[in-house]
């Protein structure tokens, strides 16, 4: 599918960006410049507020985004405070350089004249403190613009969406496109914000004794925004769903669960008369998904029986390494109200990969023989990977690894630094389609440690009692997805560059078939 026939999912991400970027510059810039002129005048707070602020600023945007995910969720909220605190600092500082840089002399030369305190503000302070605030708001402007795009990790949409999808399905068209937008709307906003500067004062430039062409160039690009947001907020209409049937379907952010949950979505928009929100791609996964799941912001997603053990419910495997699902599906509904639709079909589980060139050549076909020989091989995989319990740590209990290198990047750039030999060993799941296109070996694991991972819908028990309809509807995907057809859905994605919503159409139209 090319860009121009997904034009529609890119116009709802550049509603959203446009939205949520304007908003929060909004709320950075009222309350910035509060802030910077309440420490002008309070010393006490001064000394408190302004390294809180630059404490704030040091802590990376994607660790603030998870660290707000347990009080506020994911999505809108999350996005909103997150990128408010980022966006304080600069406003912050400029307001108060501006004011601080002050003449003495002049404000002195007020008051002797009799001048309230607000009115040496109003006509001193502020007028010659503006072109140091505007410069602080440039430089505002761009840094949220760009933060926006993070903020599609934790739901909250926007074109960083695109990024991350085409990233996660190895689309360089939409990573290209996204980039392009971010940049784009950061350029417009720098040079909407540079002609309130060019008359160094933005007073001077409303004021009776400016030119028709110095107001033009600050009414002209100012109305255009305006338009814009509002076509955007009519294009997305937030306010049309509130009182209508919604549930809300989320991913992590793999190609197959972008599929997956399209599977899901689509088929309850075929059958039922039920809205659905897609929140794809959720950064963290489980990690942040399952809080969300709890809270209610999100309602339905695919999950895998190992994680769930492991990772949600931090038990400990039984010895033959085989969970009981009808236990685990138990303990869901009575702990988190949450309950498994059955088991769709596959087993997505963890395995290690090597090249069969390597694998013939060095007799390599267990985890075993690979241990043994792990002193000439780089390993790479995913952070999630290194930190899990039930992947890497727990591994080397088990398998005598000493790589000669480990190498720790995002989950969706194993597969390419393996293309460009900068690793020789990875680890895989046994759905990936990277798999086929690379020609890998996967090696046995020969004293079986790693569980299954059986993917199931999650959903809650809310939504069950709400739209009793949906169980029998998506029931009817139990076992109808094989490891070997999860894995051609995934290379119809990722290699034949489909979208997943085309793979999920054309899957349930041969279901129905």
């Amino acid at each position: 599918m090319n860009l121009w026939e997904r034009r529609t999912y890119f116009l709802n991400l550049l509603a959203e960006h446009l939205l949520l970027s304007l908003g929060s510059l909004l709320a950075v810039t009222v309350l910035g410049i509060s802030l910077g002129v309440f420490v002008f005048y309070s010393t006490k707070s001064r000394k408190i507020i302004l390294p809180l602020i630059n404490f704030l600023y040091t802590i990376p945007s994607i660790a603030m985004f998870g660290l707000l995910i347990p009080l506020v969720g994911i999505g809108l909220k999350n996005a909103l405070i997150v990128l408010i605190l980022y966006g304080l600092l600069p406003i912050v500082r400029s307001t108060y350089s501006g004011l601080k840089e002050v003449p003495a002399q002049l404000v002195e030369a007020a008051q002797g004249l009799g001048s309230t305190p607000i009115q040496v503000f109003k006509n001193i302070y502020f007028p010659l403190a503006l072109p140091s605030i505007l410069s602080g708001l440039r430089i505002t402007v761009v840094m949220i613009v760009a933060l926006t795009g993070l903020a599609a990790l934790i739901g909250a949409g926007g074109l960083g969406q695109a990024i991350f999808r085409g990233l996660n399905t190895m689309n360089t068209g939409l990573i290209v496109t996204g980039s392009l937008g971010i940049s784009l709307f950061a350029i417009l906003g720098d040079q909407w914000l540079g002609q309130f500067e060019k008359d160094q004062s933005l007073l001077r430039v409303i004021s009776k004794n400016a030119s028709q062409k110095q107001k033009n160039r600050i009414i002209v690009p100012s109305v255009i925004v305006l338009i814009c947001t509002i076509a955007a907020l009519f294009y997305l209409n937030p306010l049309s769903g509130n009182n209508s049937k919604t549930i809300v379907v989320a991913s992590k952010p793999t190609s197959e669960q972008f599929i997956l949950g399209e599977i899901i979505a689509q088929d309850i928009e075929a059958n039922t008369d039920i809205k659905v929100d897609r929140k794809f791609g959720i950064g963290g996964g489980t990690t942040n998904i399952q809080p969300a799941m709890l809270s209610g912001d999100l309602d339905i997603y695919v999950e895998y029986t190992g994680t769930a053990w492991l990772n949600v419910l931090s038990k400990d495997l039984p010895e033959n390494n085989k969970i009981n699902f009808a236990e685990l599906n138990e303990i869901y509904q009575k702990q988190f109200k949450l309950k498994w639709l059955g088991l769709l079909g596959f087993n997505n589980t963890y395995g290690l990969a090597i090249s069969k060139e390597n694998a013939q050549k060095k007799n390599i076909t267990n985890y075993s023989q690979l241990a043994l020989q792990s002193e000439s091989f780089t390993f790479g995989a995913e952070f999630d990977f290194f930190e899990r319990s039930d992947a890497f740590p727990g591994m080397r209990k088990v398998y005598p690894f000493n790589f000669k290198n480990l190498e720790e990047m995002d989950i969706n750039l194993r597969y390419k630094a393996f293309e460009e030999n900068k690793i020789d060993a990875v680890d895989v799941f046994t759905t990936d389609a990277q798999i086929k296109k690379l020609d890998l070996k996967v090696l046995a694991d020969d004293k079986n440690y790693f569980p299954s991972y059986e993917a199931g819908i999650v959903i809650r028990q809310e939504i069950l009692d709400r739209y009793p309809e949906i169980e029998p509807l998506l029931n009817h995907l139990q076992k109808k997805i094989s490891t070997e057809k999860m894995q051609q859905l995934n290379y119809e994605v990722e290699i034949e560059k489909k979208s997943p919503a085309e793979v999920a159409k054309n899957f349930l139209h041969n279901l129905k078939n």
